[in-house]
């Protein structure tokens, strides 16, 4: 079979799954925050969704591969589109910051003296639907607005610092600790329906990161140890904006991770944990919300007598070295079959930004229901802050579970095309890159399959 036949081949069936797959009644299913969202049961069997879904990323694979030209990849990876930005539209980073510091101060106060009922109090609605669901889907968008728009660092500037030097051994290790131990409290303790909980942990943690600034300085800090820029940092680099000083570039999305932005600053093991933490994170929020989980994981230990918190602590501590046990092996298992001089350590590193498409993806599939289910009682309270409303969540439209279906397959295949393209960069010749890629693929295409699991399994009660 030729080149030009294996691609008509190829990219025939590839559409034709896709297409079917599209017509499979799908079950809604969305978590966050706590707030309780409904789902229906699926008519066509799970397994065969699942696997549909497996299917799709290998022939995506397939249909990457012919792609083996780098001069061709080049071209691809640097197309680009530029539009002008006018100058007045370019909004006031002052207002900005002080707008920010504003709604900190606004939603604490809110969390201790308004409404405690979750779905009216504008705490739980504008730090779980605005910001954590909807605000993280115009970073991998559109791009990183965090460094501006943070209201902890524009209160750092202003503070003095003693400027003490950041310890290179730390690294990326706080940033990592930092965010599975802010899922540990949103899992494990009543932050995601408690308004005054909430403000009391969004205290803890401005007492925490304004003491860090005062130490190291805002920037070394902010760039190496808080959890929640780096994470902003991490998925700004899938974005499919640039802006520069007069102009918006449209390009690919994931282009920055393929011409190696130093954003990311992937140089070392403790880099390459925090991109595994961002993955593993958006996949437990999904896997605790199942019956799966509450009938064999949580109800037999609660039963047991262990504590809820030393539940998910174990969970988030196993599950987080399994994440990364599974990559690492698979990037040992490339590094044999393609036969390279290049270091285990180094691939490790080179490929770990190839995760991110596949993180945001399902970020974006897991929360696109949830954030339209609550949007309409987020208006409410920001009219209404002090006068709850019984609210109650009504079925979502249709399409809702195709978007989450295209989502989550998007952003696989967007994976599977940035490790096609780092292959290419790290390996000579034409079957080498190839090679390095079949375990990669392999735990992309189980991950996939994982992840269709997650989302047609039926909620928990």
């Amino acid at each position: 079979m030729t080149g030009f036949s294996l691609f008509k081949f190829t990219s025939k069936w590839f559409f034709l799954i896709l297409i079917g797959a599209s017509l499979l009644p799908i079950p809604v299913m969305a978590h966050a925050g706590g707030l309780p969202l409904t789902n229906e049961p699926a008519i066509i069997p799970t397994w065969l969704f699942v696997l549909t879904g497996g299917v799709i990323i290998g022939i995506s694979f397939l249909f990457v591969s012919l792609v083996t030209h780098r001069q061709l990849i080049d071209n691809i990876n640097s197309y680009q589109l530029s539009l002008p930005f006018p100058q007045f539209l370019k909004p006031n980073i002052s207002i900005l910051q002080f707008l920010s510091i504003f709604l900190l101060i606004y939603t604490l106060i809110l969390g201790i003296f308004g409404p405690q009922n979750p779905v009216s109090s504008f705490s739980i609605l504008f730090v779980w639907v605005i910001w954590w669901a909807g605000y993280t889907m115009t970073v991998y968008l559109f791009g990183n607005t965090w460094d501006a728009l943070n209201p902890w660092k524009s209160i750092s500037i202003l503070l003095p610092s003693l400027n003490h030097p950041y310890p290179s051994k730390l690294g990326s290790w706080p940033a990592s600790i930092g965010l599975l131990f802010f899922v540990l409290i949103e899992v494990g303790s009543d932050i995601t329906y408690s308004p005054y909980t909430l403000s009391l942990v969004l205290i803890f943690y401005t007492i925490l990161t304004l003491m860090g600034s005062f130490v190291y300085g805002s920037k070394p800090w902010f760039e190496n140890a808080d959890p929640i820029s780096k994470f902003f940092r991490c998925y700004g680099e899938m974005s499919l904006l640039t802006s520069s000083k007069n102009s918006i570039e449209i390009h690919l999305p994931g282009t920055k991770l393929v011409t190696g932005s130093n954003t990311l600053g992937l140089s070392a093991r403790h880099e390459v944990l925090f991109i595994i933490t961002i993955l593993f994170i958006t996949t437990y929020d999904g896997l605790i919300s199942t019956q799966f989980w509450n009938k064999w994981v949580l109800i037999p230990l609660l039963s047991l007598g262990i504590p809820l918190l030393i539940i998910h602590l174990l969970s988030l501590i196993v599950g987080h070295g399994l994440f990364y046990a599974i990559y690492h092996y698979a990037i040992i298992i490339s590094h044999r079959i393609s036969g390279t001089y290049i270091s285990i350590h180094s691939l490790n590193i080179k490929f770990a930004a190839s995760l991110l498409p596949i993180a945001a993806g399902y970020h974006l599939a897991h929360f696109t229901g949830y954030l339209l289910t609550f949007f309409p009682a987020f208006v409410y309270a920001t009219f209404h802050p002090l006068s709850p409303v019984p609210f109650h969540p009504n079925s979502l439209p249709h399409w809702i579970p195709l978007l989450a279906l295209i989502f989550i397959l998007l952003g696989h295949i967007c994976s599977v095309w940035i490790s096609h393209c780092i292959s290419f960069k790290l390996f000579s010749g034409r079957l080498q890159p190839l090679r390095s890629q079949y375990p990669i693929i392999f735990i992309m295409i189980l991950y996939t399959m994982f992840s269709l699991w997650i989302v047609t399994s039926p909620l928990a009660r």
